[in-house]
């Protein structure tokens, strides 16, 4: 619920200068297994961890020097998976392989953090009935009240884990590092007060946002968005790439994307984008249960390389939905952004470029 919030406050509270501005993903480290990321990162990163916390003042009372010490650790950990690259969790489940993750993740209540030497956390996948993912790690690395509290309730957390074994349908991981997600600027200085609320929600973009769909700006969200069924994929595929000034290219059962553009530009920023495109064959809210057998359509939309994955459907967009992109999208250190246009959102864009009666002419022709 949190996340859906963040979404809403952006969208109603946030400029589309804001929502686009360059900021970056990291952990708030609360849980941090030392001696298993010192068999992870290679010699070279050890020794610059080393190096930098030799170099912390020697008159630095204890708890501060640990916590410095822990922000080493994960800051060279997500350099590593940064430079790997590591694949979020929904990769390693819809790709079958892998053996680390690196991934914001919703996990579920597991109160004996406060009472066992050992918990055990289970990982909520929307989409995926199989295989069961669980978290199985040592409460004495717990270093955060905060990270122990969500770790109890069941919470999102940002997690690097490592596979430890697969048995009986389930997936168990070890966990390095568990942390709130942290949002923060690039360049040291806020564009908005209170970046960190934001978490990883930050990098939902909106259709307001993209440089090149700017015109949708002037046109007010419609009550009433029912020609959309009318208007077939295939048309608001080659409506789009007009607008682009791109070129509509035929579908093919191996594609990855329903189109990639090279040239987007958000917040005055060349990006590239992909986009999967929903039509009217089912004219109703999109579930997951749109997305193919776990979630391989939005797997698919991660493995391009574009900077902005955009899902786009002629009806609702549900929650499960933008929580399943994100996930796919937004990794601690390295935060693609995504968006998600819905029908009254595609019908604006139709609106706004002239492209209507263009796409109504395209969808009725055999």
């Amino acid at each position: 619920m949190q996340t859906e919030e963040n979404t809403l406050a952006m969208r109603t509270g946030l400029t589309p200068e804001q929502r686009t501005a360059d900021m970056q993903l990291t952990i708030d480290p609360g849980f941090v297994h030392h001696r298993l990321i010192q068999t992870v990162l290679p010699p070279e990163a050890i020794a610059v961890v080393d190096d930098r916390a030799r170099a912390l003042p020697s008159d630095m009372p204890d708890w501060m020097r640990r916590v410095r010490i822990d922000h080493l650790y994960m800051q060279m950990m997500l350099l590593f998976c940064e430079r790997l690259p590591a694949p979020t969790l929904g990769d390693v489940l819809a790709g079958q392989s892998g053996t680390l993750f690196c991934s914001t993740v919703t996990l579920a209540a597991a109160p004996e953090v406060y009472e066992r030497p050992r918990a055990v956390s289970k990982v909520i996948t929307p989409g995926i009935d199989h295989p069961q993912v669980e978290l199985h790690y040592s409460t004495s690395n717990i270093a955060a009240d905060t990270t122990r509290s969500h770790l109890a309730d069941g919470h999102d957390l940002a997690v690097v884990a490592k596979l430890r074994s697969h048995r009986d349908g389930v997936l168990i991981f070890e966990p390095l590092l568990m942390g709130s997600p942290w949002l923060s600027s690039k360049t040291g200085t806020d564009p908005f007060p209170g970046p960190e609320w934001y978490s990883h929600a930050f990098f939902e973009n909106f259709i307001d946002d993209i440089d090149d769909f700017a015109a949708v700006r002037d046109v007010p969200t419609p009550s009433d968005f029912s020609v959309m069924r009318d208007i077939s994929e295939a048309a608001f595929k080659q409506c789009l790439a007009e607008v682009l000034g791109d070129t509509a290219r035929a579908d093919w059962g191996g594609e990855m994307a329903d189109h990639f553009a090279a040239h987007l530009r958000l917040g005055g920023r060349r990006t590239t984008a992909a986009f999967l495109l929903k039509g009217p064959a089912n004219f109703a809210p999109m579930g997951l249960n749109h997305l193919g057998k776990n979630n391989d359509q939005i797997y698919r939309l991660a493995q391009t390389p574009a900077q902005l994955l955009v899902v786009q459907h002629c009806h609702e967009i549900q929650e499960p939905v933008r929580a399943t992109l994100r996930a796919f999208a937004v990794q601690p250190g390295v935060g693609r952004r995504y968006c998600l246009i819905d029908g009254k959102d595609s019908l604006r864009l139709l609106i706004a470029y002239d492209k209507l009666d263009r796409a109504r002419e395209l969808s009725a022709r055999p």
